[in-house]
């Protein structure tokens, strides 16, 4: 695969001085990014979880099945149209007017054509699974990516200069918003329509913060030939890479729709959210912290490779501590949080978090890395590989072990994006496999030490719920003591969550 680098002569110097800035200041200004990113990310997630508690009382299981089907359509348009406008707005060395409004221009007409591409699209859709009220469900929430493409590309920018504070609160208030509207409509309705409309008021509160909120370039209408070839040359290999994204991270879904009921999927979708609610939370630190801050030191004098084995550590700590409690904890997190309609989303959370430990955690920062150096094509290839492996493993699982065996291929999937994800990185200098190798053992450790605790307790007849997950958190994060010490220890030392652009620190073991 060829490199996907822009040309030199088709980048300008940026808006801020040429010379680069300090590694302090660099990362001084990641550890805040990271601190505000992982605030702004928990603070969706306990919105999102409140919210969930809250309608998952009040609405069918199967209405969360047809929200994940029509979820998974529309992202799919998104992606498989994604010529990787915000990545070239962080990565490019341009950042003048003429860029930037070309960029934005360019995105308002994507979001205007994929709304109207949706419309005779939803019944095709609907048909397929046999459900035709997906027809309007579709047509509806399209909205939100005409809506979206009015974003300003101030969203971008902002994350460009490692400015996180100003597009948390923004991502904040407007999925605040948009629950609040849909917890009163469900309250009020009963209806599917409450699930739709929040994503639709969402979508508007962020698109208006956005321009009035933020500082940055006031976006205009305006096109420029050369800005667009440069954005289209970056954006080959990230459109590649978002269409292997959505297959990667949503065919899931398109699969079980067909292989089970809709109340089962809708269980499923569940399982899905809790899962990756801690992991994503690291994905974003990953793309909107790391990708900048690498992409930054790449630019200058800095050693990359150092910065990278420093920065990554921490998510490793936080990544390994939460997927552990997922998976010594899954059924106990379920039964604590829900009614026994959802309580098979328990074993489902298990296997997930499996996964995810390779899929989105290590892998992930492996990617931010690649992606900072120009290589997108092997980010395509990362989410490609997952692809490969679930056409392989969900079916062979799904055979031997029915749905359960299913959703065990669907987490194997993952361990082979890991390893393509090595490969790539190993051949651009950044392998770091026996770090991965011992943050691995400690997950699993831990993860069987929190489940046997549980089972213990269990065999003794002591069934307290709360007390069943009060003692898999003790245990766990028993276990990553040490690595918590560490460090806190670096950021008392160092002033920086990431570090400095020097060799990893001895105190940074596991």
């Amino acid at each position: 695969m060829g490199k996907a680098n822009l040309d030199s002569d088709e980048m300008q110097s940026s808006s801020e001085s040429g010379r680069p800035e300090g590694i302090g200041v660099l990362t001084s200004k990641a550890s805040a990014g990271a601190v505000w990113t992982i605030a702004g990310h928990g603070g969706e997630q306990v919105v999102r979880l409140a919210s969930n508690l809250i309608v998952t009382r009040l609405l069918l299981a199967e209405y969360f099945g047809l929200m994940a089907l029509v979820s998974v359509f529309l992202i799919g348009l998104q992606l498989f149209s994604d010529i990787g406008i915000g990545p070239a707005l962080v990565q490019n060395k341009r950042e003048d007017p003429g860029f930037v409004n070309t960029v934005w221009t360019i995105q308002v007409f994507r979001g205007l054509a994929l709304c109207s591409i949706a419309f005779p699209l939803a019944p095709l859709f609907a048909n397929f699974y046999d459900e035709p009220v997906l027809t309007a469900l579709i047509r509806v929430s399209a909205l939100t990516a005409a809506i979206r493409g009015f974003t300003s590309t101030s969203f971008y920018t902002q994350t460009r200069h490692l400015q996180l504070k100003g597009p948390v609160v923004v991502q904040f208030v407007s999925q605040l918003a948009g629950t609040l509207v849909m917890v009163a409509w469900a309250w009020v309705t009963r209806s599917v329509w409450s699930l739709v409309t929040s994503g639709i008021v969402a979508s508007l509160v962020l698109m208006v913060l956005s321009h009035v909120w933020l500082p940055g370039i006031r976006n205009r209408f305006h096109f420029e030939r050369r800005a667009a070839r440069s954005l289209f040359v970056f954006g080959s290999w990230i459109f590649l890479s978002t269409v292997a994204t959505f297959a990667a991270n949503q065919v899931d879904r398109l699969i079980f729709g067909k292989l089970t009921t809709m109340t089962m999927l809708g269980i499923y979708s569940i399982a899905v959210m809790l899962a990756l609610a801690p992991t994503q939370a690291l994905s974003t630190v990953s793309n909107r912290v790391l990708f900048p801050l690498y992409t930054r030191v790449h630019h200058s004098p800095e050693d990359l490779p150092s910065m990278f084995r420093t920065a990554r550590w921490p998510l490793l700590v936080l990544g390994g501590w939460a997927i552990a409690g997922l998976i010594g904890g899954g059924p106990t997190i379920i039964e604590l949080l829900y009614d026994s309609r959802y309580w098979e989303a328990g074993w489902m959370l298990q296997i997930i978090a499996s996964g995810l430990w390779f899929g989105i955690v290590l892998s992930g920062t492996y990617g931010a890395v690649v992606l900072a150096v120009g290589r997108s094509d092997w980010s395509a290839s990362m989410s490609l590989s997952k692809v490969f492996g679930m056409v392989a493993f969900i079916p062979l699982g799904y055979w031997i072990g029915g749905f359960p065996g299913a959703v065990g291929g669907l987490a194997m999937s993952e361990f082979v994006r890991y390893c393509i994800a090595v490969y790539g990185a190993k051949g651009l200098g950044f392998d770091e496999r026996r770090e991965d190798l011992a943050f691995t053992v400690r997950v699993a450790i831990s993860a069987l030490a929190g489940w046997a605790s549980v089972a213990g307790l269990t065999e003794l007849g002591v069934t307290h719920i709360v007390l069943h997950a009060l003692i898999v958190f003790v245990v766990i994060t028993a276990f990553w003591a040490r690595p918590f010490i560490n460090l806190i220890a670096r950021v008392r030392r160092e002033k920086s969550f990431f570090g400095n652009a020097g060799a990893l620190s001895k105190a940074n073991s596991v």
